[in-house]
C-alpha cells in the first residue's frame, strides 16, 4: 500500500491560501497506551428520527457517568460508520473565551483502517482536507471558511475539545444529514452483505428501528470528533498573510515530467532564493494523492492511464445546504495513473466509454467522439452516470476538448458552436492530453503548496510556491507535427489548470481579442501578469538518459574532471583518431512501453582539470513504434491465451476452442453488446496483461548460462488483493466460454507455465530485428559506451541480442538498472542503483535544464541539443510498415529548414493507403507510420473512385515565423496538408475531397489495451 510520509508537524501549521484543496496525514492506533477514550456514554431517549435534540456525552472512557447513559459509542462503531469516507469536521476560530461560531464549511476528515498496520506501527490513517479558499466575512451570513482579514491578523483555527460547547455547530442541519446518511449506508452495507441478491434500501423507519437511540447518527459523529481531539496529533491552523502589500514573491518550482504511452513519472525541483545553484538532492519526486482512498498516495512511476471521474470530498448536495456551493471543488475531470487504473477495472461495463491507456497514443487523433464521454460508474457516486462534464475545468472547453480561449476568432465564425462550453463531452482523444496533464499539474500545485513540503525548509516555509517551468521529455525521434501537437497540448493543460484553480482570469479586449491575466502567485514576473509559466519541450528520453550517466561519472565519480574519465572509458580504435580522441561518443537505446529510440552524441570538452564544460553533440538519433508494449502483447498471445486455449481443449471444446476465444477476446462482430465491448477491454487490463506482466518479472531474472526448469504458477499467484479482477469480469469470462459449449471450466483454476527459454524466444522474436539494425548503427559509429535505458531493457534478451550482434564489447554495455547513481538519485533503489530505468528521463532532463550553471562539477551545454526531424524518404507503407524504393514520393527532405518545401511531385492515389517516412536510404530500414490518406467521406469515395488514379501533390501546412526574443525561425505548424488533387484526366478536385491526417498506429479505433483486441489483429 502507497502511504504517505508522516511529518511531525508543529503545534500550529500555516497554511497557503487560495492553493486548492490541502491534505495532512496522519497515522495513530488505539492500543492501551493510547491516551483517547475508547468508549463515550450517550443520552438519547428514542423519540423522532433525527429530531433537534443532540445528544450529551455524559461518560468518556473510564470516567464516572454524569448522568442517564442509554448507550456507549465505542472505537468499532465510530470506525464502523467512518471508516474510508470524507466528512466535515469543526475546525473554529480560537477566541480569547472558546470558540467563535465558524467556519464551518472548509475542513473534510478521512479516516482509514489499514489492513496491516504501516512501517511506524499505526493502525489508522487520518487525513484531513482543507480547503484554502478565502470568502469575504459578512456579519449577517454563515461564517462559512477563513476570510481574508482572518488571513491578514493571522488568527487560529483548531478543533474544540469536548469541554467546548458546539451544540451548535452539532445543530447545523447539512451536518446532522450528512450523519445521518453515513449512517444508513453502513446500516445498508451490513444488510446487503447479509442478505445479497435479496437487498433493498432500507426505509427510515426500519434506520430508527436499528438505532439505540433517535440520534445515535449524531452521537457517533461527535464521539469521532473527540477522538481526533483527544489523539493529539491534529494540529491547529492559521492563514498565511497573502492579502496584505507589499508582498514577498513565491518560491519558483520547476517540474520535470516524463509522460510516457504506459508510465509518467515526475520531479519538483524548488529554487533557493538565497542561493543561485541548485542541490540537486533536494529534488523531490512527483506524488499523486488518489482521491477516492485519500490514505494513499503514490510518488513511484504511474500508469499513464486516465479515467473520468469527478473528485468528490463527501456529499455535495448537503454541502451546498450550508450555503457554500464552491467547496472543495476539484476543478479536474480526470483520474491519473493508480487510481485510473483501479477504476477502470472496476467499471460496470454499461456506463460507455470512461477512459484510456494513454492520451498520448492519440495525440494524432483530431476528430470528435460519436458518443460521449462518461463518468466512471465505479468512482463512487450514483450521479457519475452522466456525461463528462459539469465541473470547472470543462466549462473552459468545448465539446472536442479544445481550450474556448485559444480558439481561432476565424473559427468561432464559421462555426459559433464552438465557442459554447462541453455539454455532450465529444472531446477528441488529441486533445484528452491535456485533460490528464492538467490533472497532473494541478496535484503539482497542490504538493508543493502542501505543509509536508514547505515545512521541510523551515526558512520559506510560508511563502507559496509557484511553477516556474514545465519541462516535458519526449521520444527520440519524435515526428515534428506530433511535436508541435504535444507542445500546444501541455500549454493548453497549463492554461486550463491555472484558470480552473483560480490563479489565472482571462482579459477581453475591446477589439475583441483576449489574454491570460495571472495572480502574483501564478505569474512568473511578478511585474507583469501575462507571464505564466514556461513549458519546454526540447530534451529527448535517450539523451536524458546520457545526462545523468555523464552527471554519475564526470560530477561524482571523476570530481568534474572529464578528459580523465573520457580517456578511462574511450573505445581503443577510437585513441588514435584525431577527430575521436578529445570526444567522447555515446550510444543511448531506450525501450520503452511505446517506442524504441536511438541516439548517438559525441560529447566535446572545453577547459582544463575539473573547470570544464561539457558541449554534446548528437550525431544520429532514430525512433520505432515497437516497443515493450509490443513485447507485452505477444506474451499475451502465447504465454496466456495459449494456455487458457489448451485447457478448453482438453475439456472437450478441441479445434472449437480457437473460434471460442476469438469470440471473446478477438476482433469486433457486428453484434456486439457495448458490455461485451467493455468486458474484452477488461479482460485484457485485468487478466491477460497482469498475468504477462508477472511472466516478465519471472523472465527478468533469467541467465542462460545458468539455465533453470520450467515451474507453474496458479491464475491467483499473479493478484494481489488490490489487483485481483473483480468477480463479474470472471463470472462473465467463464459464462461465455460455457456459452461456447465447454463444461467445468473456470479461468481461476489455470497454472500458467514459467519456461524462460520459451519467453526468452518469444521476445527474440518481438527485437533480434529491430535491435540488429540499431547495432549496426552504433558499430558504424565507432561508439565508446552503449548505455540501455527504459523499463523493456531490463529483458535479458535485449542486452544478449546487442552483445551477439558484435556492435560493441559486452563490457562497454550499461545496463542502466544495475547502474550504481548514489544517494543524490530521487528514484534510487536501497542499493543506490536506478533500480527502474523508467525514471531516467524524467531525471535527466532536470540535469540538462539545471547543466547550464546551476550545478557543481557538471556545466553541461544542454541548449546545444536540438531535436531534429528524421524524416527524409516519405511515401506508401506496406502491410509490414515498410517504405519501399518503388513507393517512396519524397527524397530528402529537409523538414528542420522553416525555407524548405517539397517538391511539387504529384503522386497516385487509388485508394485508402497509409503514409510514412524512414530515415536511411536502404529500403529494409523499419520505417514509422505519420499520416493516412483517404477519401473524405462515402460520398467522395463513390464519384472520385471511377476517376482514379488522383493525382495528389502536399505541401507544408505551417508558415514560417520569427521568434522575438532569440530571432530564429521556426514553422507555426509542422504538419503536411494537400496542396492540389487531379483525376486521371487532369481535372482539378476540390482539396476537401481527400482527407490527409495524422494517424501513427494503424488501427484507428485504438490500441489493444484500449479495445482489448488480442487475437486477429
Amino acid at each position: 500500500m502507497a502511504l504517505n510520509e508522516l511529518l511531525k508537524f508543529d503545534k500550529v501549521v500555516p497554511l497557503i491560501p487560495r492553493t486548492g484543496v490541502q491534505f495532512l496525514d496522519f497515522g495513530f492506533s488505539l492500543d492501551k497506551q493510547s491516551p483517547a477514550p475508547k468508549e463515550w456514554g450517550f443520552f438519547d431517549p428514542r423519540t423522532t428520527l433525527n429530531n433537534e435534540k443532540i445528544p450529551p456525552c455524559v461518560r468518556r472512557g473510564d470516567e464516572e457517568t454524569r448522568g442517564v447513559e442509554s448507550y456507549a459509542v465505542d472505537v468499532k462503531s465510530i470506525v464502523q460508520m467512518f471508516d474510508r469516507v470524507w466528512v466535515p469536521v469543526p475546525f473554529l476560530r480560537r477566541e480569547s473565551q472558546g470558540f467563535f461560531r465558524g467556519p464551518t464549511n472548509w475542513a473534510r476528515a478521512y479516516l482509514a483502517k489499514l489492513d496491516e498496520p504501516d512501517a511506524d506501527g499505526n493502525a489508522y490513517r487520518l487525513v484531513i482536507a482543507v480547503d484554502t479558499a478565502l470568502i469575504d466575512f459578512i456579519e449577517s451570513e454563515a461564517y462559512l471558511a477563513p476570510s481574508p482579514m482572518d488571513a491578514r491578523t493571522g488568527r487560529e483555527f483548531a478543533l474544540p475539545s469536548h469541554k467546548d460547547s458546539i451544540d451548535w455547530y452539532y445543530s447545523e442541519t447539512w451536518v446532522k444529514d450528512w450523519c445521518l446518511e453515513l449512517f444508513k449506508e453502513m446500516l445498508e452495507a451490513e444488510e446487503k452483505r447479509r442478505r445479497q441478491f435479496n437487498f433493498r434500501p432500507l426505509s427510515n423507519d426500519e434506520i430508527h428501528d436499528q438505532m439505540q437511540g433517535s440520534n445515535e447518527h449524531v452521537a457517533r459523529y461527535r464521539a469521532f470528533v473527540d477522538l481526533l481531539f483527544s489523539l493529539d496529533i491534529v494540529p491547529s491552523f492559521k492563514l498565511v498573510d497573502r492579502v496584505s502589500e507589499p508582498r514577498t514573491p513565491p518560491i519558483d518550482v520547476d517540474l520535470v515530467l516524463d509522460l510516457g504511452n504506459s508510465r509518467s513519472c515526475g520531479l519538483l525541483i524548488e529554487s533557493d532564493p538565497e542561493q543561485l545553484g541548485v542541490d540537486i538532492t533536494k529534488a523531490v519526486t512527483l506524488q499523486l494523492r488518489d482521491l477516492s482512498r485519500a490514505e494513499q498516495v503514490y510518488s513511484d512511476p504511474f500508469p499513464s492511464r486516465f479515467e473520468f471521474a469527478r473528485a468528490q470530498f463527501g456529499r455535495d448536495h448537503l454541502s451546498i445546504r450550508s450555503g457554500r456551493a464552491e467547496a472543495f471543488g476539484w476543478p479536474t475531470v480526470v483520474r491519473v495513473g493508480v487510481e485510473a487504473a483501479r477504476l477502470a477495472a472496476r467499471r460496470s461495463g454499461t456506463e460507455g466509454a470512461s477512459g484510456l491507456s494513454s492520451p498520448k497514443r492519440y495525440l494524432w487523433d483530431e476528430d470528435a467522439r460519436a458518443d460521449s464521454w462518461r463518468f466512471n460508474s465505479a468512482s463512487g457516486s450514483q450521479e457519475q452516470s452522466g456525461f463528462a462534464t459539469g465541473v470547472a475545468f470543462t466549462t473552459l472547453v468545448n465539446d472536442q476538448g479544445e481550450p474556448l480561449h485559444r480558439i481561432d476568432k476565424h473559427l468561432l465564425d464559421l462555426d459559433p458552436d464552438k465557442g459554447f462550453p462541453a455539454i455532450r463531452a465529444l472531446y477528441s482523444r488529441r486533445n484528452l492530453t491535456a485533460f490528464a496533464l492538467a490533472e497532473i499539474f494541478v496535484q503539482a500545485i497542490s504538493m508543493m503548496n502542501s505543509p509536508m513540503l514547505r515545512l521541510r525548509r523551515p526558512a520559506n516555509s510560508e511563502l507559496p510556491r509557484r511553477l516556474r517551468r514545465i519541462i516535458l521529455t519526449m521520444p527520440t525521434a519524435m515526428p515534428l507535427a506530433e511535436r508541435h501537437i504535444l507542445t500546444q497540448q501541455a500549454e493548453s493543460a497549463c492554461d486550463l489548470a491555472y484558470l480552473s484553480l483560480g490563479l489565472a482570469h482571462m482579459v477581453y479586449n475591446d477589439d475583441g481579442t483576449s489574454r491570460m491575466a495571472y495572480t502574483l502567485e501564478g505569474r512568473t514576473h511578478a511585474d507583469k501578469d501575462d507571464t505564466g509559466p514556461e513549458v519546454i519541450l526540447q530534451w529527448d528520453e535517450a539523451t536524458a538518459t546520457q545526462a545523468v550517466y555523464l552527471y554519475s561519472q564526470v560530477a561524482l565519480n571523476h570530481s568534474g574532471d572529464a578528459r580523465t574519465f573520457f580517456d578511462t572509458v574511450r573505445h581503443p580504435a577510437n585513441r588514435h583518431d584525431p577527430q575521436a580522441s578529445s570526444r567522447l561518443r555515446l550510444a543511448t537505446i531506450d525501450l520503452g512501453g511505446g517506442t524504441t529510440d536511438l541516439v548517438v552524441t559525441s560529447v566535446a570538452v572545453e577547459g582544463s582539470g575539473a573547470n570544464v564544460t561539457l558541449i554534446p553533440e548528437q550525431e544520429f538519433r532514430e525512433g520505432f513504434n515497437l516497443a515493450g508494449d509490443d513485447a507485452l502483447l505477444r506474451v499475451v498471445r502465447e504465454h496466456v491465451v495459449e494456455p487458457i486455449k489448451r485447457k478448453l481443449r482438453d475439456l472437450g471444446l478441441g479445434e472449437r476452442a480457437d473460434s471460442a476465444l476469438y469470440h471473446l477476446i478477438g476482433g469486433d462482430r457486428g453484434d456486439m453488446k457495448a458490455i461485451e465491448l467493455v468486458r474484452r477491454q477488461q479482460f485484457a487490463t485485468q487478466i491477460a496483461a497482469p498475468i504477462a506482466l508477472g511472466l516478465l518479472q519471472e523472465y527478468e531474472t533469467y541467465d542462460p548460462l545458468q539455465p533453470v526448469e520450467s515451474f507453474t504458477r496458479k491464475f491467483t499467484d499473479f493478484f494481489n488483493a488490490d489487483s485481483m479482477p473483480t468477480a463479474d469480469l470472471l463470472a462473465y469470462v467463464n459464462a461465455e466460454l460455457a456459452k461456447q459449449g465447454v463444461r467445468d471450466f473456470r479461468i481461476q483454476d489455470i497454472e500458467f507455465e514459467i519456461n524462460p527459454v520459451e519467453i526468452d524466444l518469444t521476445i527474440r522474436s518481438v527485437f533480434s530485428e529491430m535491435l540488429q539494425a540499431l547495432g549496426e548503427v552504433v558499430q558504424r559509429y565507432r561508439c565508446d559506451v552503449l548505455i540501455l535505458s527504459g523499463r523493456t531493457s531490463r529483458l535479458p534478451a535485449v542486452r544478449q541480442i546487442l552483445e551477439e550482434s558484435g556492435a560493441i564489447p559486452s563490457h562497454r554495455i550499461v545496463s542502466l538498472h544495475q547502474f550504481r547513481v548514489g544517494r543524490w538519485y530521487p528514484f534510487r533503489d536501497y542499493r543506490a542503483t536506478v533500480g527502474d530505468p523508467k525514471t531516467t528521463a524524467a531525471v535527466g532532463a532536470m540535469i540538462c535544464l539545471l547543466g547550464n550553471g546551476q550545478l557543481q562539477n557538471f556545466n553541461f551545454r544542454s541548449n546545444e541539443l536540438r531535436p531534429k526531424s528524421t524524416a527524409r524518404y516519405f511515401g506508401k507503407l506496406d502491410q509490414s510498415n515498410r517504405l519501399l524504393k518503388a513507393d517512396e514520393f519524397y527524397t530528402d527532405l529537409d523538414l528542420d529548414n522553416p525555407d524548405y518545401n517539397l517538391p511539387e511531385n504529384p503522386f497516385e492515389f487509388r485508394g485508402p493507403m497509409p503514409l510514412g517516412f524512414r530515415q536511411l536510404e536502404v529500403d529494409w530500414w523499419p520505417a514509422t507510420r505519420l499520416y493516412s490518406i483517404d477519401y473524405a467521406n462515402p460520398e467522395s469515395a463513390r464519384k472520385l473512385n471511377p476517376k482514379t488514379p488522383l493525382r495528389v501533390t502536399i505541401s507544408r501546412a505551417g508558415k514560417k515565423l520569427v521568434n522575438k526574443l532569440t530571432g530564429e525561425e521556426y514553422m507555426d505548424n509542422p504538419g503536411l496538408a494537400i496542396y492540389r488533387i487531379e483525376d486521371r484526366g487532369g481535372t482539378r478536385v476540390p482539396n476537401d475531397q481527400l482527407r490527409l491526417r495524422l494517424q501513427t498506429i494503424s488501427q484507428s479505433q485504438g490500441y489493444w489495451l484500449d479495445t482489448g483486441i488480442l487475437l486477429g489483429s
